[in-house]
């Protein structure tokens, strides 16, 4: 059956003839699928946005309050790494899981809060407004085009995240090792502080573009989620480099 009606009738032959469907079946039977395939848009993955921070500030607000909780900070960084790959790397997008990291990350996030602040008083609201600062700063220069997300942007940005994770995972392997505090410990800490910081930063260009690009050319309505989810990962990893950054500066 096929929606234009004259392609419809001409196909019926014998006994499809004989069993001729209404063409206003077939109509709603086309309006019904039209219906399920939605487009993703702008406010939508701002909505499932919204929906994340919901569940990881209701978490990491519970983690910073009760003080058991906090005792979960390590486990929950690795619940959270696992997950995080999970929902990068399968086929299928998975909204409960996205809800499940957004959960995990509250707790890790007002854990190391919690830690950060016992150490440096006022040092959080200092990296929350950094964090929300800079990430509007961002959105500006792409709004107003100041930086163009094109291939070789994109490009250059993959390797130096690729680069700066594998300088991550060594150092990590480095401090577990030593049993010291790695590059962030030595003189160059700041600097090395500042590398991530930059980069989260630009990251958040390729998560708007994305959104965009996905909006524009009417990607399925079930990529918000993962779009949504790229822009919430961005923006934990921009507030930890803050928040490590000026833990340094405060230290010295």
């Amino acid at each position: 059956m096929s929606h234009n009606p004259v392609f419809n009738r001409s196909m019926q032959t014998g006994l499809q003839a004989a069993r001729e469907v209404p063409q206003e079946l077939v109509d709603a039977e086309f309006a019904k699928i039209a219906a399920k395939s939605e487009p993703m848009t702008v406010e939508g993955t701002s909505g499932k946005v919204i929906a994340i921070f919901t569940v990881l500030l209701a978490t990491a607000a519970a983690t910073w309050f009760f003080t058991p909780l906090q005792g979960l900070v390590f486990p929950a960084m690795l619940v959270g790494l696992g997950l995080a790959l999970w929902i990068t790397f399968s086929k299928k997008v998975m909204p409960a899981v996205i809800v499940a990291y957004a959960a995990v990350e509250g707790v890790f996030l007002g854990g190391i809060s919690s830690m950060f602040e016992a150490m440096y008083p006022g040092i959080v609201q200092s990296a929350v407004l950094a964090t929300l600062t800079t990430a509007g700063a961002m959105f500006a220069a792409y709004r107003f085009g100041w930086i163009k997300v094109d291939a070789r942007f994109t490009r250059i940005m993959t390797f130096a995240i690729v680069g700066y994770m594998i300088f991550a995972v060594i150092n990590i392997g480095f401090v577990l090792i030593s049993g010291g505090a790695g590059v962030y410990g030595s003189a160059f800490g700041w600097l090395a502080g500042l590398v991530g910081a930059g980069l989260a930063a630009f990251t958040l260009n390729l998560d708007f573009e994305t959104i965009m690009v996905g909006s524009r050319d009417k990607w399925p309505v079930e990529m918000e989620w993962r779009a949504a989810f790229g822009l919430a990962v961005t923006l934990i990893w921009l507030y930890v480099e803050i928040l490590r950054l000026l833990s340094i500066f405060n230290r010295d």
